[in-house]
């Protein structure tokens, strides 16, 4: 084994783990970070990404012996962490290093002796890293930090998450009085030149060490072919017949591999097709992983299916990241995972080792879902990875870490302020005057004061700060607790909740059906029934599908040809049956819109994805809407915008909209018009809270009176809200 400038200790640490050799990225990165370089390293799933960054930090404090805490690793998810604290204790013991995890699980006793004794390496998430600011302790431990890691830093750089992670990262340059080493690991980054930036912040190197897929990705399409006992399963388990065919193909599946992580989209998706499995073929072999389950359920089906007591997880991006649930041969997708990095990063957590094959299939159930799904098949083997943008200037991020200094630091220099501010990536181009009108109208609601060139806490400061520290959109939710054992199984959203929580009546969770049996203030007792209940749906669940996706899709529409795709036969045949189905009427493709007519119904058919197909919906649904005064019911999926209008619209009327004379005034047009959407209301209530002008505990259906929403009006608040639509 080569030594890569790694001292003895270590590597003996590393061989009795029971490895031999170091991986391609391990090899290209332990010596440049060794050396000091800020590193973005992007390499795919399970070839030890983690280890690249933690054994030269080791060496550093073996040799070093530095200050704790001197190594602050950053990681998205609290399962994340309790994954790399198990996977870091085992060097950490041999090597005499302590090693902790601190985020929102951790115990006030915990807490108490992390604060007392400081480890060497302090594991957290950003919500948690903002706190460490807070305590006079705590501050002090941080301004030993030399060297930062932020695992999955994709996940983080495109969001308001990784935006105030990103200012963070500036107030800790400032708290320690020098500069620190950045190292960042993703699995899949389209635009590796933009997170870089993002890790690193401005004016400042890094080196990016990108590893092709080494093991090779074997990726298939298939729309199951349905046979005579679909009827029977779709009967008694209430199902429609080509969900039937699916849930029997998935459960094929399953059995013809030993472990099997099964992907879907959506907690409610999950919870429908465990619930149907477990029901029909009375397999105790499947779990269920969501985020809305309780800690204790998740921890228990990661260590049942590493211990291969589950031969099967259906999960969601819960297990999407690097957590270890042990060696999984195959990875099964109920329909298209709407994203090539999703596919990629899920696909990867089978074959979960240096040199295996990584093996899936996407299971389509519908004819658009067939050319989606194989769309991002291809572009996932050719690594055509979607670009990842990293958002300018989100004022609810700038308020909220202004609100942060003020708490930290009592009496901040607003110039010295501003100059933090734009050393980090995001905010990088922010104007003064807008950075000054922000601290104007938080001073103006009293979340801080702001005279003489500074800015300081008010009463208001803290009680914000911390009902605030989570970016993460706020959703009211109960926990669930089983009244025989009193255990947490997870939490519903309050609008389920409202709709469909009376007693007696049951529903699926953790896929077992439970029936309310009690109503808490802020939880509900239920108890386990042998019966088929209601799903449960969670807020904010839909991933966009991509533009360059959408489009793809509509050049195999007009191409009609599937030779170049991984799809099975039935999929490629009822696909291109689909397309004759429309015999000779044009057909929306990449390079045309139809619109169809149908008494009061309108279909703008649009192969130009999720986001574009919901603004175009705005659009013309408001322009509409005011032409004719009354109001227009829309859904959008990423191929077409379904309008239900007043019978006097005509097909021509809305090609003059999709056809403006003037397209420079569709902009200022589309700013007048959401000014009235009810997505506006809802992002105004979000932002609000987030600025600190509406209390956290609000509940937004009262908040909607015309009179406040005017009231915002021309602030960097209402402008925030504007861009966030």
């Amino acid at each position: 084994m080569e030594s890569l400038g790694l001292d003895p200790p270590i590597l003996d640490a590393v061989k009795a783990l029971g490895i031999d050799e170091f991986t391609e990225p391990q090899v290209q990165a332990i010596p440049r970070i060794l050396a000091g370089a800020n590193v973005l390293l992007v390499a795919p799933t399970g070839i030890g990404k983690t280890e690249a960054a933690f054994l030269p930090l080791l060496q550093h404090l073996i040799r070093e012996k530095p200050e704790p805490t001197s190594v602050l690793y950053i990681t998205p998810l609290r399962a994340l962490n309790r994954d790399m604290l198990r996977r870091m204790t085992f060097f950490a013991e041999r090597l005499g290093v302590r090693v902790a995890v601190r985020h929102g699980d951790t115990t006030p006793q915990e807490r108490a002796a992390i604060t007392r004794h400081p480890p060497d390496v302090l594991i957290t998430t950003p919500e948690t890293f903002q706190i460490l600011f807070t305590g006079r302790r705590l501050r002090e431990h941080l301004k030993s930090v030399r060297w930062v890691v932020i695992d999955e830093i994709h996940e983080l750089a495109s969001d308001e998450r990784g935006a105030q992670l990103a200012v963070g990262l500036e107030r800790l340059r400032d708290l320690t009085g020098r500069e620190f080493q950045r190292i960042g690991l993703s699995a899949t980054v389209g635009t590796p030149d933009e997170v870089g930036a993002f890790l690193a912040g401005v004016d400042r190197p890094v080196e990016i060490i990108r590893v092709r897929m080494p093991k090779g990705m074997r990726i298939r399409v298939e729309m199951p072919n349905p046979v005579k006992e679909d009827s029977e399963i779709a009967e008694r388990l209430r199902v429609q017949p080509g969900q039937a065919t699916a849930l029997r193909r998935c459960y094929e599946l399953i059995k013809e591999h030993q472990a099997t992580l099964f992907f879907v989209n959506t907690r409610d998706t999950a919870e429908f097709l465990s619930s149907r499995l477990t029901a029909w073929y009375q397999d105790p072999g499947i779990g269920v992983h969501h985020g809305s389950l309780s800690k204790d359920v998740r921890v228990q089906m990661e260590d049942e299916f590493k211990a291969s007591r589950l031969r099967a997880l259906v999960c969601t991006s819960s297990l999407e990241l690097g957590i270890d649930v042990g060696s999984a041969d195959f990875v099964l997708q109920y329909n298209s995972p709407r994203e090539v990095s999703r596919l990629v990063q899920r696909i990867g957590r089978s074959g979960h080792g240096v040199g295996e094959v990584s093996d899936g299939v996407i299971l389509a159930t519908h004819e658009d879902d067939v050319a989606e799904a194989c769309a991002i098949a291809r572009r996932a083997l050719s690594e055509e990875i979607e670009d990842l943008v990293v958002r300018k200037d989100n004022r609810s991020v700038l308020a909220n870490q202004l609100v942060a200094i003020a708490v930290s630091e009592r009496f901040a220099s607003l110039d010295e302020a501003y100059a933090t501010v734009r050393r980090s990536w995001p905010f990088r181009e922010l104007k003064r005057a807008d950075f000054d009108e922000v601290v104007a109208q938080l001073a103006d609601i009293r979340m801080l004061w702001s005279r003489d060139g500074r800015l300081g806490r008010s009463s208001n400061s803290l009680p914000y700060f911390f009902e605030n520290i989570s970016m993460i959109p706020d959703v009211k939710t109960y926990r669930v607790v089983d009244i025989s054992s009193r255990r947490a199984i997870g939490t519903l959203d309050e609008w389920f909740v409202a709709e469909n929580a009376k007693l007696g009546e049951s529903f699926i969770m953790r896929g077992t059906a439970w029936r309310f049996v009690d109503f808490k203030e802020d939880h509900i007792l239920v108890e386990p029934v042998r019966e088929i209940g209601d799903v449960p749906s969670w807020v904010g669940e839909d991933i966009p599908v991509p533009f360059a996706v959408a489009q793809e899709v509509g050049r195999v529409r007009r191409e009609r040809d599937l030779a170049a795709y991984p799809v099975n036969d039935r999929g490629a045949a009822k696909f291109l049956e689909y397309l004759a189905s429309v015999g000779d009427a044009p057909l929306a493709t990449d390079r045309r819109i139809t619109i169809e007519a149908a008494r009061d119904v309108l279909i703008v058919n649009a192969c130009l994805g999720s986001k574009v197909n919901e603004t175009l919906a705005q659009l013309i649904s408001s322009l509409v809407s005011a032409r004719f005064g009354q109001s227009v019911g829309v859904q959008t999926d990423p191929y077409r915008i379904v309008l239900e209008v007043p019978r006097s619209v005509n097909p021509a009327q809305i090609v003059e909209i999709l056809r403006p004379e003037d397209p420079d005034a569709l902009e200022p047009l589309l700013r007048v018009i959401l000014k009235n959407s009810a997505f506006l209301r809802w992002a105004f209530v979000y932002v609000a809270k987030k600025f600190g002008a509406l209390r956290r505990d609000v509940e937004w259906e009262r908040v909607l009176n015309p009179r406040l929403l005017k009231a915002f009006e021309n602030t960097p608040l209402f402008e925030e809200v504007l861009d966030k639509v």
